[in-house]
């Protein structure tokens, strides 16, 4: 438990799918809020269910981009985690930034093996809009 906490204070951002939430939370006999307190941003992402980001301003539930079919689940995590870096790396409030990452989670989803996706901005812009109901201006 303790040499998880000292990772997590040395962390800016911290990601966990809900399993390893859960055991982060069982050896370090601590709960969302105070995990949340180490970090900038603690991210539990819960498959189907969506994703939460807990800040410093409370906790964001992010919903999930509905896939248009169901393939193979393999790399969602990653794709979910480069949705997470292109949003921090592009100034993204974590609201829009948690919902780039389902819809490349989604888009994953749709695809056999692990990182087969592939889209243009256009699409995934007009994806985004599709999914969560405004648009997403993309970086060059």
């Amino acid at each position: 438990g303790a040499e998880l906490i000292r990772f997590m204070q040395q962390a800016t951002w911290a990601v966990f799918n809900d399993y390893e939430f859960q055991l982060l939370q069982q050896r370090t006999d601590k709960g969302a809020p105070e995990l949340s307190r180490l970090v900038d941003a603690l991210i539990v992402t819960k498959g189907g269910k969506g994703s939460s980001i807990y800040t410093a301003n409370g906790q964001i539930d992010i919903p999930i981009a509905k896939p248009a079919v169901v393939k193979d689940p393999t790399g969602c995590g990653d794709a979910y985690r480069a949705g997470l870096l292109y949003g921090l790396m592009s100034g993204l409030d974590w609201e829009t930034t948690g919902r780039v990452a389902a819809l490349l989670g989604a888009l994953k989803i749709e695809q056999h093996g692990t990182q087969n996706h592939c889209f243009t901005k256009d699409e995934f812009a007009e994806r985004f809009n599709d999914s969560f109901g405004y648009e997403l201006l993309l970086s060059a």
